[in-house]
C-alpha cells in the first residue's frame, strides 16, 4: 500500500526533460524513524499525521509527502516518509510514469486539481479543500472530502479537524507574561490590523508570531510584541500566555487555532473566519467574537480563563490517533481499500 500526501504550492514554470531526470533517480533508502506521537513540535504534523499513523500501522510500505519548489528534491523525513518536490504537474506526471501510481491519495488546499484530475481512475483520491476560491466552493475532483465548515458537508464528506500533536503539546505550569498570543504569518486574511485595533489604547498585553518585518503592521500605542521565525520557542509562547487569539477571516481552520486549545488556552476566533469554527465550543474551549466586539469578548475570556477547559475538551473529543481512525475508517466507507494492519 502507497500512500501519498500532498500539500502544493504555486506551480513553477520550468522545463526540464524530467522523463530522464527520474530516469537517473534513485529513491533514498528507510532510515530509523520516529513514529506519530514521537515528533517534535514543529510544521506538518496535521498534515503528515495519515501517513505517519499508516507507517506506524503497517498499513503503508511506503508514504509520501508532495509539493511544488524551487529545487527539486528527494529526501527522508524523520518520520520515515519521503518528502519529494516538483517543479509542476508534467514534473509529477513523470514521476508517476517511472514509480507508479499511489493508492490513496491526500490532498491539501487548491493548487493540486490537477494531480487530482490526473490521478482519476488510478487512486482513491481525497480532497480536503482548505480556504476554497470565492468562484469554486462545491467538492469535486475526488472520491470523498474533508471540509471545514457544515454548509460543505454532503454524502460523501465529512468534517475535518486537524490532528495536534497532544504529547508535544501541552500545558506547562508557569508564570504567564502576557494576556493573549496570535500565531499567524502576516498577510491579508489573517487580520493582525483587526486585533491591533481592537487592543490599541488599552492595558492588554500580547505576542505575534511569526512576524518577519514588524513594520508592516501599525503597533502604536499598543503592549504588543513580535518575533520572526525560529527566534522564539513557540511551546514557550503558548505556555506563558493566558488567552490566544485568531482575529483571521480570510483564513480557513489553522492548526496553529487546535495547538492554542492542545496548550490550555482559552481563545477568542472571529465568527467571520472562513472555516473552522467549530474549534470554539463556547464556555469550554473559548468564544467566537464579532469584528466589532473583539475586545469586549477578550476581555470577558480573560476574567473567566480559569472556568474554561480547552486541553480536556481537546483530548476527549479529538485526540489525534482517534481522528485518524475515523477518517481511514470514512475513507473505507467511500469505497477505499483499506489494507490491514501487520
Amino acid at each position: 500500500m502507497k500512500v501519498v500526501i500532498a500539500n502544493f504550492s504555486a506551480p513553477l514554470r520550468k522545463t526540464l526533460d524530467f522523463r530522464a531526470a527520474w530516469a537517473r533517480h534513485v529513491v533514498p533508502p528507510p532510515q530509523p524513524r520516529l513514529s506519530l506521537l514521537e515528533q517534535p513540535f514543529g510544521w506538518g504534523f496535521h498534515v503528515l499525521g495519515i501517513g505517519v499513523h499508516m507507517l506506524d500501522r503497517g498499513m503503508a510500505s511506503e508514504a509520501e509527502f508532495w509539493d511544488f519548489a524551487e529545487e527539486r528534491t528527494s529526501t527522508r523525513l524523520s518520520n520515515g516518509m519521503l518528502r519529494v518536490t516538483f517543479f509542476n504537474p508534467d514534473d509529477v506526471r513523470c514521476y508517476l510514469e517511472r514509480y507508479g501510481y499511489p493508492d490513496l491519495f491526500v490532498n491539501y488546499g487548491p493548487e493540486g486539481l490537477p494531480i487530482l484530475e490526473m490521478l482519476e481512475g488510478r487512486a482513491f483520491r481525497v480532497h480536503v479543500p482548505c480556504l476554497r476560491p470565492q468562484e469554486d466552493q462545491r467538492n469535486h475532483g475526488a472520491e470523498c472530502y474533508l471540509v471545514d465548515e457544515e454548509e460543505f458537508l454532503d454524502e460523501r464528506s465529512m468534517l475535518y479537524v486537524p490532528m495536534v500533536n497532544t504529547r508535544a503539546i501541552h500545558p506547562v505550569p508557569r508564570d504567564k507574561r502576557r494576556d493573549f498570543v496570535y500565531l499567524a504569518s502576516v498577510y491579508w486574511g489573517k487580520r493582525h490590523d483587526l486585533l491591533l485595533d481592537a487592543v490599541r489604547g488599552t492595558s492588554l498585553t500580547g505576542h505575534l508570531h511569526p512576524v518577519a518585518d514588524p513594520s508592516q503592521l501599525d503597533l502604536r500605542d499598543t503592549n504588543v510584541t513580535t518575533t520572526a521565525w525560529d527566534e522564539v520557542d513557540v511551546l514557550e509562547l503558548l505556555t506563558s500566555s493566558r488567552i490566544a487569539v485568531y482575529p483571521g477571516d480570510g483564513t480557513s481552520n489553522p492548526a496553529a487555532m487546535w495547538e492554542c486549545v492542545a496548550a490550555g488556552l482559552p481563545i477568542v476566533v472571529n465568527r467571520e473566519i472562513a472555516g473552522g469554527r467549530y474549534v470554539v465550543v463556547p464556555g469550554v474551549t473559548g468564544e467566537l467574537a464579532a469584528p466589532d466586539r473583539f475586545r469586549e469578548v477578550m476581555e470577558r475570556v480573560l476574567t473567566n480563563r480559569a472556568s474554561y477547559r480547552p486541553r480536556e475538551h481537546l483530548q476527549r473529543e479529538w485526540d489525534p490517533i482517534a481522528l485518524i481512525e475515523d477518517y481511514l475508517a470514512f475513507f473505507a466507507r467511500m469505497g477505499w481499500s483499506r489494507p490491514s494492519c501487520s
